[in-house]
């Protein structure tokens, strides 16, 4: 009864023809493992029983509907048939099915006649279809039923005279025993896969949120270049229509100064007006030309400048173009990637719904010989649906977002920011369990993360509002150490530093952590290594780290060592760092305190540039911590005997911009920049009386 199945999930009929088109491997639908075909071709492919069976059953259930009138294995005549004997492996009517079930002569076939009668849905069942069934033919020897298995040869059925030949020395097992241990080996193994099936079903609804993340995030990054492009715009206006009324001011004061002062010559040449009206006229003519010529000098100053305005906008515009075409690429690739992983995710699940569903098919029916031949491949294929359910969704929260580079130097057409003079305000922080402040970052959705230290010299981390509340804190119990700093590598991940020599990852989502030792995947790494700074570069997917040491290392978002590079010889300790466009900004506390940028190499690096000490105060100024504005420019807390600075510098060259003096008594080590709906702020937070300083970046 049809087509015979070979034990990859095929029939006869479409592994020819998969064959004929030269395939020399073929994937089983069940466990997508790959196969080579063996010598023998299909002919040397094992039949996959369970299948076999199912489809006899369905045939059988169908086969009085389509065509009651069958050929009658003894009698030959066509007549309606009245049974099937599994035996003979044929129909029989009715005369020729009551002479075969009573006989003597095929005692041996009672057991496996079944009467048509019972074909219905209700009285047939798989269970019963197994029970009617006879052992396998040998493969060797055809005209014997197979007795025996021999698992030496992956549980093939054999006969008796196969166990002095061939199979000789074998292992042999009674089909019934072994059926038993194998049938309980798979329950285990459903039982264990079944654990996995709320995670196996909700890939594919991960997968929906990582591509409605994309959409959000493109849409998000666009409008944000967007109404950067429009803010320029219509502050270059401004700027061009207060330099035109500037320059209309400064031409009344021209003509009034000059007003002024032809009347005072005029009062001092009356006397001699008489004399030499001439000398009043060349007077005259002089301060007129002098003050058109201050007047032309001007307005070519003011033209060029508005020219310089609107080229400096025309090619923002040009780049930010630019960048809109790449979060467009960005967001087509993610998308091929999203619905390759999501092909993918439907594979998975439609391979948990057949391996189950086969098992219970064939925990089912209890056919020995069927269990013994498809069970090992049944399991073969839950172990590796398990292995592959159980691993980690590969990179999905980089699919959802897109990695846009900052504007070139000189490209962000802007006036110079200022800080405010003083301090706007000072609000404490609500963070019971820690009693260090250690670090500070931010997103660019303005989400406020701080480390810090317990009295136990425990890392914790922190999410907190821009008013100084707690939304969520946790604490690294496994951790002890006077190092805990932090840096966003994405919109919700954040590179952490603890411990001695600990790199992590957490997730402010779920306040899930993934994390390392650096001496257990860096060669030479010395174990007490201590990690005293983090940084992160978003574009390139890299976390960098500074040590108590010239060596930086950088690892990916999977927390793979990339590489390690040493810093100039200038710089000793890395206490402080921060990636801004392709440059390293380097605080080293150590000695006479010093700070540069470091453009960073394949495996070496060189300084750029020295950043310049700041000026007030005391000679022995060390700088503490680094950070960067949206517009470029460079921050940096500087400490010295007795005072205590935000030093503004600009972004090509380490000059000094502006520098702002901080209150003393309140001891602040960390900085950064975050983006509020009042403008861009600086936010400090306190060592150890837990306050945050907020200064504005007008």
């Amino acid at each position: 009864m049809g087509g015979k199945l070979r034990d990859k999930g095929y029939c006869r009929e479409c592994l020819e023809r998969i064959v004929k088109k030269g395939a020399k491997k073929i994937e089983c639908v069940t466990c997508r493992e790959v196969h080579t075909l063996p010598k023998g071709g299909i002919n040397g492919l094992k039949t996959d029983f369970n299948t076999k069976n199912i489809i006899e059953f369905i045939q059988l259930q169908d086969s009085v509907k389509v065509d009651p009138l069958r050929t009658c294995i003894h009698c030959k005549k066509k007549q309606e048939a009245s049974a099937f004997c599994f035996r003979c492996n044929d129909f029989l009517c009715e005369t020729c099915h009551a002479f075969h079930a009573s006989s003597a002569m095929v005692k041996d076939h009672h057991p496996h006649i079944f009467s048509l009668s019972e074909a219905e849905a209700a009285n047939l069942t798989i269970q019963k279809l197994s029970s009617l069934k006879v052992a396998p033919r040998c493969q060797t020897h055809l005209e014997k039923l197979s007795e025996l298995c021999c698992t030496t040869c992956g549980n093939l059925p054999i006969c008796v005279p196969c166990t002095f030949g061939e199979h000789r020395g074998h292992n042999l097992e009674e089909v019934k025993s072994l059926a038993k241990i194998q049938r309980e080996m798979l329950r285990g193994k459903i039982a264990d896969l079944l654990q996995y099936k709320e995670k196996a079903y909700s890939l594919r609804e991960e997968i929906k949120k990582t591509k409605d993340k994309l959409e959000l995030n493109v849409d998000q990054e666009s409008r944000k270049l967007q109404e950067q492009l429009d803010r320029e715009g219509e502050r270059i206006e401004r700027e061009i229509h207060d330099a035109e009324k500037e320059l209309n001011t400064r031409r009344a004061d021209l003509e009034e100064r000059m007003k002024e002062e032809t009347s005072g010559r005029k009062k001092e040449l009356e006397k001699e007006m008489r004399e030499s009206r001439e000398r009043y006229e060349q007077a005259c003519r002089e301060e007129q030309q002098e003050a058109d010529l201050n007047f032309r000098k001007l307005k070519e100053k003011n033209n060029e400048e508005k020219k310089q305005l609107e080229e400096g906008l025309r090619v923002m515009n040009n780049e930010i173009q630019e960048l809109l075409a790449s979060i467009r690429t960005q967001k087509d690739e993610n998308t091929k990637k999203i619905k390759e992983l999501s092909d993918h995710f439907d594979g998975i699940v439609k391979r948990f719904e057949n391996v189950t569903a086969t098992a219970d098919c064939i925990l089912a029916a209890k056919n020995d010989w069927t269990d013994v031949q498809c069970i090992p491949g049944v399991c073969r294929a839950v172990d590796l649906l398990r292995e592959e359910v159980k691993r980690d969704s590969p990179g999905m929260e980089n699919m959802s977002g897109v990695k846009i580079r900052g504007l070139s130097a000189g490209v962000t057409v802007r006036g110079k920011v200022g800080i405010s003079e003083d301090v706007e305000s000072i609000i404490d922080l609500h963070i019971k369990e820690s009693k260090y402040i250690t670090d500070i970052t931010s997103n660019e959705d303005g989400t406020i993360v701080i480390t810090g230290l317990t009295s136990a010299f425990q890392a914790s981390i922190a999410v907190i509002t821009k008013t100084g509340g707690l939304q969520q804190q946790h604490i690294f119990p496994d951790t002890r150490g006077y190092s805990a700093r932090c840096s966003f590598l994405s919109q919700y991940l954040v590179a952490v530093i603890y411990g001695f020599n600990q790199v992590g990852i957490h997730d402010i989502r779920d306040q899930s952590r993934s994390f390392i030792r650096l001496s257990d995947v860096i060669m030479n790494c010395p174990t007490n290594q201590l990690v005293t700074s983090v940084t992160t570069d978003p574009v390139n997917d890299h976390i960098i780290v500074g040590c108590r040491s010239r060596d930086v290392y950088v690892f990916n978002s999977k927390l793979e060592h990339v590489k390690t590079m040493t810093l100039p010889g200038v710089i000793k300790i890395a206490s402080d760092i921060a990636m801004y466009e392709g440059n390293l900004f380097v605080c080293d506390s150590s000695g006479t305190g010093r700070a540069f940028a470091v453009a960073l190499k394949q495996t070496a690096s060189e300084v750029e540039y020295e950043f310049t000490k700041p000026m007030a105060g005391p000679s022995n100024w060390y700088p503490l911590s680094v950070c960067t504005d949206q517009n470029g420019y460079i921050y940096m807390r500087w400490r010295g005997g007795g005072g205590s600075l935000i030093v503004q510098y600009t972004k090509d060259g380490g000059q000094i911009e502006l520098e702002r003096e901080v209150d003393m008594t309140h001891n602040v080590r960390a900085i950064t920049a975050v983006q509020t709906k009042q403008g861009e702020k600086l936010l400090l937070p306190t060592w150890a009386t837990k306050k945050l300083l907020t200064y504005g970046l007008t």
